[in-house]
């Protein structure tokens, strides 16, 4: 399932752990180029995705999604390698700076899930926020099964980063414990990281036209906190 409208400061969601209190996740508003970055990343992928709606997958080609777009071809590659990319849109990845290196020393907070649940909303971040985008999205995978393997293997391949991340950390923290319950441990918690995920999509999609993907983020990592600590009533 990574852009799109620029996502106004808001303040940070409710937290019920004490992972999350005092922990802003949300980064200020995206300057000029990064909202005209993210508007013609999104009209690319809307023009793709309407006309594989409208006229089938075999009439989408790069020239007719830079016409429908108002981008030139070499625009287009700027964004996308093909396509099939413009069609499946951005994926989730882990952010290769500091704050995966914090992840792997141990930080932000010292909580695996909590800070999980930080990595995460870093990914995110880079995801387009439009519900129109992602309803005609799915509308196409579910006609294109070559497409939505890829959409899968895609995902497959963000919980194998996240699991490795997971492995790194707890490997750095002195874990004694023997490689294969390490690695064990690490995919349940890749998994449980990528539940929260999809828990957060289900309730963006499900809600109003102000909320955004990366506060419904935070609020399901702090139920999961939550429900951890038998804290949830």
């Amino acid at each position: 399932m990574p852009p799109g409208r620029s996502r106004p400061v808001t303040q940070p969601a409710p937290t019920h752990g004490r992972a999350w209190d005092n922990r802003p996740m949300s980064d200020a508003e995206p300057g000029l180029r990064e909202r005209k970055r993210r508007a013609t990343r999104l009209a690319i992928q809307q023009a793709a995705l309407r006309i594989a709606i409208e006229d089938g997958l075999a009439a989408v080609t790069v020239d007719e999604i830079s016409r429908r777009a108002d981008v030139s071809p070499r625009t287009f590659f700027n964004y996308f390698p093909n396509k099939e990319g413009a069609l499946l849109g951005d994926d989730p990845t882990l952010p290769e700076d500091t704050v995966l290196a914090e992840f792997v020393d141990g930080g932000p907070k010292g909580d695996l899930l909590a800070d999980l649940g930080a990595l995460l909303v870093h990914s995110t971040r880079e995801l387009i926020e439009e519900r129109g985008l992602i309803e005609e999205r799915q509308q196409v995978l579910r006609a294109a099964p070559e497409l939505f393997s890829r959409r899968m293997e895609s995902m497959k391949e963000f919980q194998a980063e996240i699991e490795r991340a997971v492995v790194a950390r707890l490997e750095g923290a002195g874990a004694t414990t023997e490689p294969v319950a390490l690695r064990r441990r690490a995919r349940l918690a890749s998994l449980v990281a990528l539940a929260a995920l999809r828990h957060a999509w289900w309730e963006w999609s499900d809600a109003g036209s102000d909320t955004h993907l990366v506060d419904e983020l935070e609020r399901s990592f702090a139920d999961l906190d939550a429900l951890v600590s038998r804290s949830l009533v």
